[in-house]
C-alpha cells in the first residue's frame, strides 16, 4: 500500500498564516496612538451625566449631544460644544417636553437633530 502525502495544503496554510502576522505587524507599527483631550467637565448645574450617550459630530463640525441631569430643572440638556471646548445648552428638559434623554442625538437633512426622553408627563 502506497500513502501519498499532500504537502500543498501545509505549504499554502503556513504562507497565509505569515501574511497575515505580517500584515497585523505593519498595520501596528504604522497607526499613531490615539490620545484623548477633555473638551468640557460638566459642573452639575450646567449639566450632568453626559457619558451615557455618544456624542455625534454635525455637519457643522461641532459636537451634540445630551444630558440625563442637571440643567435649569434638573432634568438633562441638550448642548453643543465647540472642538476649542466652548459649551452651548441648546435645551433645558422641563417634562413638557420630555425629561431624562438616555440616548444620544441623530443628525437629520437639514441639521436638524433628532432625540429621545425617559420621561415624560
Amino acid at each position: 500500500m502506497q500513502r501519498i502525502v499532500n504537502n500543498a495544503g501545509k505549504l499554502n496554510m503556513g504562507k497565509s498564516a505569515y501574511a497575515v502576522f505580517a500584515l497585523f505587524a505593519t498595520t501596528t507599527i504604522s497607526l499613531p496612538a490615539q490620545t484623548f483631550t477633555t473638551l468640557y467637565s460638566f459642573s452639575g448645574t450646567d449639566a450632568a451625566n453626559p457619558y451615557l450617550a455618544a456624542l455625534v459630530q454635525g455637519t457643522d463640525g461641532n459636537f451634540y449631544g445630551t444630558t440625563t441631569a442637571g440643567g435649569a430643572s434638573g432634568l438633562g440638556t441638550v448642548f453643543n460644544i465647540t472642538p476649542a471646548g466652548a459649551l452651548t445648552t441648546l435645551f433645558n428638559f422641563d417634562f413638557t417636553d420630555g425629561a431624562n434623554p438616555y440616548a444620544g442625538l441623530v443628525e437629520g437633512p437639514g441639521g436638524v437633530f433628532y432625540g429621545t426622553t425617559y420621561g415624560a408627563e
